[in-house]
């Protein structure tokens, strides 16, 4: 299965430069933990978390006003490809130490991103399934011999 599979298309993005304020507004709003920092072309330059702004800003008590995502974001950020199978990206987020993983198109332009929720959920649904199959498989077996 591919990534991009996985991704939700929908994704929440700020240009560079935006002040920390209207990141966490826009986070919000949203109801989002996570922003893709884009440049001028939509491709990604970098992650800001809600648990970027706890931990950089305001545990350290520094002024949000003063700030942008620039200031705080993970950069260089960590990507997929759109053609990239699951396991390999899954891989990368667990070498990286990330949850969310923007996926990019054939341009590096920004076309999704995938999660560890986004995963499990899809995992979760493929179990169920398999779970299904062998107990109806079970139920088929027992009625037919009985």
């Amino acid at each position: 299965m591919k990534v991009i599979d996985m991704a939700v298309h929908k994704v929440t993005t700020i240009p560079s430069g935006t002040s920390i304020l209207e990141c966490a507004k826009r986070m919000r709003q949203d109801h989002v933990g996570s922003l893709v920092v884009v440049d001028a072309n939509n491709k990604p330059i970098g992650m800001l978390t809600d648990r970027d702004i706890t931990l950089e800003i305001v545990a350290l008590e520094r002024s949000p006003a003063d700030l942008t995502a620039d200031d705080v974001m993970t950069t260089p950020v960590v990507i997929a490809q759109c053609t990239e199978g699951v396991v390999d990206a899954l891989a990368r987020m667990r070498e990286q130490g990330i949850r969310r993983l923007p996926v990019v198109d054939e341009n590096g332009e920004l076309c999704g991103i995938v999660t560890a929720s986004n995963i499990v959920e899809e995992i979760s649904v493929m179990l169920d399934s398999v779970v299904r199959a062998v107990k109806s498989s079970k139920t088929r077996e027992t009625a037919e011999r009985s």
